[in-house]
């Protein structure tokens, strides 16, 4: 029997900026996982910064900031790519409400919808 792989469910939900908005807005937790000099150029003012530089570094940083696991939590990167691994990981690691961001800082920047720098 062949294997389907469009049989495999991910483990979190992919949203579009106007709903990321929303929840935001809504009091939901936003991690950010681009590099500092990304974060440096624009970010979500309740965003958490957690760099995704490896699987394991960032498997132990997001354990380090002790979120609580039970809570909605976005992932957001530039273009939704880094954001996926993300919630990929945050999802193994016990996360049970993981959303990434489909078109990230830069569908977020688009919408014009405020930034911090």
């Amino acid at each position: 029997m062949a294997y389907d792989h469009d049989d495999e469910v991910a483990p979190y939900t992919t949203i579009g900026t106007d709903e990321a908005k929303n929840l935001v807005d809504s009091g939901v937790r936003i991690v950010d996982v681009r590099m500092p000099d990304e974060w440096n150029y624009g970010h979500v003012a309740q965003a958490t910064l957690v760099p995704i530089q490896g699987i394991y570094s960032f498997g132990k940083a997001l354990e380090e900031k002790n979120l609580p696991k039970d809570e909605e939590v976005i992932f957001v990167c530039a273009a939704g790519q880094r954001s996926a691994m993300a919630s990929e990981i945050a999802s193994l690691l016990g996360f049970k409400k993981v959303y990434n961001l489909a078109r990230g800082m830069n569908g977020w920047a688009n919408r014009g919808y405020p930034m911090e720098r």
